[in-house]
């Protein structure tokens, strides 16, 4: 059994509510509340699978040991840079 949705209220910027609304009215989503659901269920899921994987880079790859404070500034880094480099890709495609 799903438990029952509660309503809350949340402050959107007014170039992303508008993209929103323009979204549901064009019939690309139920709702603006679907909308706000699938994005955060996919946000949630991606923190989970992040941590599984840094769980298992810790105890199949590390030994066990985490990564240092420096180590982990950098594997920040190098994602950033990876995630910069793939916007651009889809920006110079668009």
């Amino acid at each position: 059994m799903t438990a029952a949705k509660k309503p809350i209220s949340v402050t959107l910027d007014p170039d992303l509510l508008s993209e929103v609304q323009s979204l549901v009215e064009r019939g690309g989503a139920a709702s603006v509340s679907a909308i706000i659901n699938e994005t955060l269920r996919s946000r949630m899921e991606r923190e989970k699978a992040a941590e599984r994987a840094r769980a298992y880079v810790v105890e199949n790859i590390l030994g066990g040991e985490d990564f240092t404070e420096a180590e982990w500034e950098e594997a920040a880094g190098m994602i950033a840079a990876t995630k910069a480099r793939a916007a651009a890709r889809r920006g110079a495609a668009a």
